[in-house]
């Protein structure tokens, strides 16, 4: 394909059929690349990947052999692999809602780094409604009706996913940024050091992608490792935000509640004291610091546990009993 403008790129681990419809959502353009990298799937061959994506000529399909598992190292090849000025990410069983050249064509001979849409999500066993999208269309929203200091911080740091975001390439590439090549948390780094990077941003108001809930994806699974691995990286971007934002924009970043949030989950989820006690001696090590004044706001703690409690409301409606343990 010559001189892609859109480069979307997807990693895709034993979902042929979602990844078909996640495909089948995205405009057949001679300027809009879609790049899917397999992470060694166990239930369908690379070969049975590629022969399914045939009827999709703006499609190439490659093999994670970076030797590291997981959705980060699938999304560096990816980008080693893009050509296009701009990147949209998304995973293979989400896809994009109608019109959604349309609704990326205003922005895409413009000279803002990144464009941030207001998702939406569904359940995809009930085909209802989810509430996995609410925080992020909110941020997303605010900034576009108020684009304040405060609410430009909120987005770009609360909105800490790959997904319903056109981000210009030159920001990974001319800031060598790149996923973790780790089993979960590996959007976290990536994304806060693009946003930051970022000066030139824009809110929309079109929905372009629709994220889903349903599956047995490794956010809804109760795992202990996994866990651990998002206390760390919560802490690296702890660090990160501090060193590089001034007080003011830290504080509008509102990471140290993200920081209470996680103590919250250890409840939630009933890890124990010994997993409660291990992420203060964390934090404490690392100058974490986990209360926001903000939470002072009766109305803000209301606004801010209904989603929290709708979202694990969701995850646990998933599980199956062992995983619930």
């Amino acid at each position: 394909m010559e001189n892609p403008v859109v480069s979307i790129i997807v990693p895709h681990f034993n979902t042929p059929d979602s990844l078909e419809h996640l495909v089948q959502s995205i405009p057949k353009r001679e300027d809009i690349e879609v790049i899917i990298v397999d992470d060694n799937s166990t239930n369908v061959t690379i070969e049975d990947v590629r022969k399914r994506m045939e009827p999709y000529p703006m499609v190439s399909v490659y093999s994670n052999d970076s030797g590291k598992k997981g959705a980060g190292a699938s999304r560096n090849i990816g980008l080693k692999k893009a050509t296009g000025t701009w990147l949209l990410f998304a995973d293979a069983d989400d896809f994009f809602v109608e019109n959604l050249y349309e609704k990326l064509k205003p922005y895409l001979d413009s000279e803002y780094d990144a464009v941030y849409f207001p998702p939406t999500s569904m359940d995809v066993v009930t085909r209802q409604p989810s509430s996995r999208h609410v925080m992020y269309s909110e941020l997303v929203h605010a900034y576009h009706d108020k684009p304040t200091e405060r609410n430009l911080t909120e987005m770009k740091y609360l909105f800490c996913t790959p997904w319903s975001k056109l981000i210009r390439r030159s920001i990974f590439t001319k800031n060598k940024i790149a996923f973790d090549p780790v089993m979960v948390s590996n959007d976290i780094m990536a994304m806060t050091k693009s946003a930051y990077c970022c000066e030139k941003v824009a809110a929309a108001t079109d929905i372009i992608y629709c994220v889903t809930r349903g599956g047995k994806t490794l956010t809804s699974k109760k795992n202990d490792a996994n866990f651990d691995m998002r206390i760390r990286v919560l802490i690296r971007r702890y660090t990160f935000l501090r060193d590089h934002l001034s007080k003011r924009q830290f504080r509008y970043a509102h990471i140290d509640r993200l920081a209470l949030g996680k103590l919250v989950d250890v409840v939630i989820e009933g890890w124990g004291i010994r997993k409660f006690f291990w992420i203060l001696h964390m934090y404490h090590k690392a100058g974490v610091r986990y209360f926001d004044l903000g939470l002072m706001n009766p109305v803000t703690v209301w606004h801010k546990a209904k989603i929290e409690l709708a979202w694990w409301a969701d995850i646990k409606k998933h599980r199956t009993p062992d995983e619930g343990k």
